[in-house]
């Protein structure tokens, strides 16, 4: 199993793991546009804005209260269906 993190959020003991996501998938970061700035689209499409990805990554951290989430559980386990989707 991954190495257990630990770290604090108002005082309260987090116990996490770092998990990476499926092959063949990257999480993003996404930017909406600034209000005030010209939305892209046909004008008075209640659609129009625009986002920019500002960043990429590749795992992500599953936090617990007091304990790290036991490996095969909870958000590993939710990860664990992303190949059965695609196949599907």
């Amino acid at each position: 199993p991954p190495p257990e993190l630990w770290a604090s959020f108002r005082g309260r003991r987090l116990g996490g793991r770092e998990l990476p996501l499926p092959p063949a998938y990257t999480g993003v970061v996404l930017r909406r546009g600034e209000p005030g700035e010209p939305p892209q689209g046909e004008p008075g499409d209640p659609e129009a804005g625009w986002v920019t990805v500002t960043g990429t990554f590749g795992a992500i951290t599953d936090w617990g209260s007091d304990a790290a989430p036991a490996p095969g559980r909870g958000l590993a386990r939710a990860l664990q269906w992303a190949p059965l989707a695609q196949a599907v």
